[in-house]
């Protein structure tokens, strides 16, 4: 009698299921049509109508209209066009520095597996100009360019845009003297993102939450305070940077440890 019940029971849960939907039970993906190579290329093609129609206005510290003969964003010298790949899509960053940034001694860049001590402003690019209402702002953050997979301790993995921009700017100089934090000279500017190198559809989880940034272009202003060089992420004494197993350049992709098949050996003290 009982496994009749069970049987029973098993039947009705499952005409349930196949009522509701009789797609992943009831789950249905909104961005299952999205065509994420046509959008990497209207990304692009929209960013550059940006930087061609606008220019970086000292004064300000602004990014305004071009109204007379001043140079625009994209033909002025200090923009860095860095193009990556992300999901197989090739895509284009663009990184206007406002402000190199100076240390005494010379500390260089960060590298894309360092932690960066850094203020930000987030933005989005709408209808040929930057929206006025931040989505994102905060100084004084600690964030680090590879990622630390959530793993408790660590500082938190920022976008994609972010981990190939920030290795542009330099860091200032901590002139704090018993008081708050105090940096000059710090390396600043604006990073373009395209929704690939930001939050992509594409990692949308069904029946997760929507997000209004998905697929969104989105400009950061930023400010590279300090960062710590040689950062080495499982204190083994080897710079994550060098935990690179097979030498191809890219450390996130070097799982040593068959124990631990998920864990890159930068996170890993025992690789």
């Amino acid at each position: 009698m009982t496994k009749i019940k069970y049987l029973f029971a098993l039947i009705l849960f499952a005409a349930i299921v196949y009522a509701c939907d009789d797609n992943l039970n009831g789950f249905t993906n909104p961005y299952e049509n999205v065509d994420y190579e046509a959008l990497a290329i209207s990304d692009n093609d929209t960013i550059v109508t940006f930087l061609e129609s606008h220019y970086y206005n000292e004064s300000l510290d602004s990014l305004q209209l071009i109204d007379a003969n001043q140079t625009s964003l994209l033909a002025d010298s200090r923009l860095e066009i860095i193009e990556t790949e992300q999901n197989s899509i090739n895509y284009k960053l663009y990184v206007f520095v406002t402000e190199e940034g100076v240390t005494t001694p010379p500390k260089g860049n960060p590298t894309e597996m360092d932690s960066i001590f850094v203020n930000r402003k987030g933005i989005q690019l709408l209808n040929n100009s930057l929206d006025t209402d931040p989505f994102d702002e905060a100084d004084e953050t600690w964030w680090s360019l590879a990622n630390t997979f959530g793993i408790s301790g660590s500082a938190s993995t920022p976008i994609r845009g972010w981990t190939k921009g920030f290795p542009i700017l330099k860091p200032g100089e901590n002139i704090t003297n018993n008081g708050p934090l105090t940096f000059q000279n710090t390396g600043k500017g604006f990073i373009f993102i395209p929704s690939g190198l930001a939050y992509p559809s594409i990692n949308y989880q069904l029946g997760g939450l929507d997000n209004a940034l998905f697929d969104q272009i989105i400009v950061f202003k930023v400010e590279l305070l300090d960062f710590v060089k040689d950062t080495d992420h499982d204190n083994d004494g080897i710079p994550s940077i060098e935990e690179d197993a097979d030498g191809d350049g890219d450390p996130t992709n070097d799982y040593s440890d068959s124990s631990q098949p998920n864990l890159p050996d930068y996170l890993n003290p025992n690789y």
